[in-house]
């Protein structure tokens, strides 16, 4: 066999890559409930399920009945249920529609979650409708998931949390998300308690101390969107689009919730008219758990959060508190329509829920709070994801079959960051309207059912007349993230700009990849644009005449691609680093780091562009800088331990104490909310920096408002508090302490934890360590506090050995639940390592105590520290030799 010419390989190459996009569209079919992957048959359909909870906050346990109409598709031995601590408190009975009452023995598997349901009689279950009755008992947890409770005493209250698999905790089920069914849900809980759910009440009827609150039933939904609520609740209630409204907070806080009320009514309307789709229940609730739960869940009609993530006070919250009660507000009310309207068909299809919502969270913040500068601050959590995607630790959006006892992995950076920035990309090729009209089109035909990546792509496809399909699949069913190299050339008077892509890896060493992406990239030559698809190997595009400015790839900065310029390009554009738009400039250093820690770009020429920063003015300023101090917070893990760390620090001292200054400590009226929230952040990067003059002044503050001389302004408060912690005496430690104890809302429990975590004390660091297992904060937080420490790098060993030690203990108060949980416990304290051993043990010892459940988190900071170790030496000689 001869060999083959360099353009016969790439015609090779081009063809291949045609026939994988094409295998990998075909990969995408579209919904087929026989073909959902799942642990349960699908010979067995639940209708309906009528739910009676007997609730009482002061009880260690709860009561159940359930009642669940199903159809048999064909005669059965046995049904198949999930069920998971969950004990029988009386006979399980089946009726049919014809015949009488049958007797139903438990076959458990304990392991699988599972209840086989076996007649007694051993006659088969035939064909046709059926109703199956259990009355049961289950726990009340004390970590945020299942269903949980909050507090102590007279306002100890309960919520829950089912999502990933935790309905099965609360009532046997069909706990799988292609298993849509209506639920009638009632609760009896002691009078005088308010109860709420995910539908409306119909009616509440007193049964001695009892009171039995009846709700209306609900539209078909997954079990994992079941929700119910008891407790003491001061209420704040309002309307949008004539819905009502409904804010569920610890007495006291109603308040609080005015912000989240008014995002509320500018998020309900816009939604409607976005997806032609008007919200579907008659009420929308939202409650504010104050403490053990993370995060937020969008249950249908009465979504919950973290009382930090939804309440704003403006005597405590800090800068950037409503702009984040805004986003989640944006991403939790995205979900109405994203998971619940249209719900994932299973769990490997996740990212159709959370990624739309992400998406939907910064479309919709940025609509309505321009002034935030969404798109560049996003640019951070986007250039993380990314850190990951370049490493060997990282999955497909679509990553293919789901263990259940995984689930929690799905709920990650690349589910949601990555995916709602390809969606994004996605909507720039495609145009906007054109991109809404086929969401439009695929929420009309999906509503009250399932859809897969096939059905949006099906839909996108028809209102675009493009093939999507294939385009997409290439971003969402392969790992990785591209890098796109450009180089330019004058050509008979004009501007050739040639395009090739490769896998982007933050090895230096890491071996050539195949895989290829269909990457939709925007150039941008002065006045001149142009998208170019570069689908194989390589693409060109010309631009009139050779002179004006480089051209910039991934113009807008809305790309899922790093680029690589060629030198003499990267010098031109660093030089007029200024005058790029502000998108632009976030794009080019994001960049230009990424490549620098991989070694594919001198760290000289990183710190040039660094340099460049105090020269861009205008919109954009405040996110530039802190992307910046991202960046210098990462070189400083990687340096740390090293003669040339303080070099460092003074680099970055230098570039952010003017700002600073500029700024000043005295928050200005009207001034921009990106210069408030800039100066709190920059308060805390210089004094871990150790700028002596920041120090001081923030101590001097401190001291101020504890004396009642001058109070602390809010928006002063995270960098302030941060600052004083890390530099803390004995007496600053031991008031802050005293404020963590006495803090009455979660905002305030976090920003001073994490304040006493970043202290430089040995000995007073070991008693933060020592008050997670104290008992005198919520678990939420307590279990947080070693991964705290870890994180702020000076006692990470410290807080590693102690959550190793401690992990039994510190696991039974962080749960197993979908938003942090026990398999970070260890992840969490090794955040700031830069050795590769401190890699290899973190994965041993994460094997040994939690198992395979943990394998994904562990080998996410493995891969950073993994990074950090690797870019130190390269780091470091550049700041040696004042590059």
């Amino acid at each position: 066999m001869g060999r083959l010419s360099i353009t016969g390989f790439r015609a090779v190459v081009a063809a291949f890559v045609s026939l994988l996009a094409l295998a990998v569209a075909q990969a995408q079919p579209r919904f087929d409930f026989d073909r959902t992957p799942g642990r349960l048959p699908k010979d067995a359909l639940p209708l309906r399920y009528t739910l009676t909870l007997d609730l009482d906050p002061q009880r260690e346990h709860f009561d159940g009945t359930v009642a669940i109409e199903l159809r048999a598709r064909r005669a059965l031995p046995a049904l198949l249920l999930h069920a998971h601590e969950l004990e029988t408190t009386g006979a399980v009975t089946l009726k049919s529609e014809r015949g009488a009452e049958r007797t139903l023995r438990i076959e458990p598997d304990a392991a699988a979650s599972l209840w086989r349901l076996v007649p007694a009689d051993g006659a088969p279950i035939a064909a046709g409708r059926h109703c199956v009755h259990i009355t049961y008992r289950g726990r009340v947890r004390n970590s945020g998931e299942g269903l949980y409770r909050i507090g102590s005493g007279a306002d100890r209250m309960l919520a829950t949390q089912l999502q990933a698999v935790f309905a099965r905790t609360l009532f046997p089920s069909f706990d799988e998300p292609a298993f849509r069914a209506v639920f009638r849900i009632a609760v009896r809980a002691p009078q005088g308690l308010q109860v709420a759910s995910n539908m409306p009440v119909e009616r509440v009827r007193r049964d001695g101390a009892q009171a039995l609150h009846t709700f209306a039933p609900t539209p078909p939904m997954p079990s994992y969107l079941v929700a119910v609520t008891v407790g003491h609740f001061e209420t704040l209630t309002g309307r949008a689009a004539s819905v009502p409204l409904r804010f569920l907070t610890a007495p006291g806080k109603a308040a609080q919730a005015r912000y989240a009320l008014g995002a509320t009514q500018l998020l309900l309307p816009y939604y409607n008219r976005y997806f032609g789709q008007p919200y579907a229940l008659p009420k929308l609730d939202q409650i504010a758990v104050p403490g053990v739960r993370d995060g937020a869940m969008e249950d249908w009609g009465l979504i919950s959060y973290n009382e930090s993530l939804l309440l704003v006070d403006p005597k405590h919250s800090g800068p950037d508190t409503p702009r984040w009660v805004f986003a989640l507000l944006a991403h939790e009310i995205a979900h109405q329509w994203f998971g619940n309207l249209v719900t994932a068909s299973s769990w490997d299809e996740i990212w159709l829920n959370e990624a739309f919502a992400t998406w939907m969270e910064n479309k919709a913040s940025e609509h309505f709070n321009p002034q935030w500068q969404t798109p560049l601050h996003t640019r951070r959590w986007i250039d993380q994801t990314m850190a990951r995607d370049a490493s060997g630790a990282t999955r497909a959006i679509r990553s293919g079959p789901v263990d259940e006892r995984q689930v929690s992995d799905q709920f990650d950076d690349i589910t949601y960051t990555k995916g709602g920035a390809v969606l994004s990309m996605l909507e720039q090729w495609l145009g906007d309207e054109t991109f809404r009209r086929g969401l439009a089109a695929y929420m009309r035909d999906r509503r009250h059912s399932n859809a897969s990546a096939g059905d949006l792509w099906h839909f996108m496809g028809r209102a675009s007349g493009r093939d999507v399909a294939a385009l997409a699949a290439s971003w969402t069913d392969q790992p990785g993230v591209p890098l796109v190299q450009l180089d330019e050339a004058c050509e008979g008077g004009q501007r050739v700009v040639t395009l090739s892509q490769q896998r982007f890896s933050a090895d230096a060493g890491a071996a050539p990849s195949a895989q290829r992406w269909q990457i939709p990239v925007r150039l941008q030559q002065g006045q001149a644009s142009a998208t170019v698809l570069l689908a194989g190997d390589t693409a060109r595009q010309t631009f009139a005449g050779c002179d004006g400015p480089p051209v910039l790839a991934n113009a807008g900065g809305r790309g899922y691609y790093r680029v690589m310029y060629a030198s003499t390009a990267l010098q031109q554009l660093t030089a007029q680093f200024h005058t790029l738009a502000p998108a632009d400039r976030s794009t080019l250093l994001s960049d230009s780091f990424a490549l620098a820690q991989a070694g594919a770009l001198p760290f000289g020429a990183y710190l040039a562009l660094l340099d460049r920063l105090p020269a861009a003015q205008g919109a954009g300023r405040g996110a530039l800088f802190a992307q910046a101090g991202d960046a210098l917070v990462l070189l400083d893990e990687a340096l740390a331990g090293l003669p040339v760390q303080q070099r460092l620090r003074e680099r970055a001292r230098a570039l952010l104490a003017p700002e600073l200054q500029r700024l000043g400590w005295q928050v200005q009226a009207g001034e921009a909310s990106e210069d408030t929230s800039l100066r709190a952040r920059l308060i805390e990067l210089l004094a871990r920096f150790d700028d002596a003059a920041v120090i001081g002044e923030a101590r001097a503050r401190f001291d101020a408002d504890a004396a009642g001389r001058a109070a602390l302004p809010a928006a002063l408060r995270p960098g302030v508090l941060g600052a004083v912690g890390m530099h803390a005496t004995r007496a600053e430690f031991d008031r802050l302490r005293a404020q963590l104890l006495a803090a009455g809302g979660e905002e305030e429990r976090w920003l001073l934890a994490g304040a006493l975590a970043g202290g430089r004390t040995r000995a007073l660091v070991d008693e933060v360590l020592a008050l997670s297992l104290a008992g005198t904060l919520p678990p939420n937080i307590a279990s947080a506090l070693p991964g705290l420490v870890g994180e702020a790098g000076v006692f990470g060993a410290e807080a590693y050995a102690f959550s190793r030690e401690h992990w039994a203990a510190l696991a039974k108060l962080a749960g197993t639940g979908p938003f942090g949980g026990n398999v970070w416990l260890l992840p969490s304290a090794a955040k700031s390592f830069n050795d590769p051993a401190q890699a290899a043990q973190l994965v041993a010892d994460q094997h040994a105590l939690a198992g395979a459940p943990g394998t994904a988190a562990a080998s996410r900071i493995a891969a950073r520290i993994a990074l950090r170790a690797a870019m130190r030496p390269r780091a470091a000689a550049a700041l040696e030799s004042g590059s």
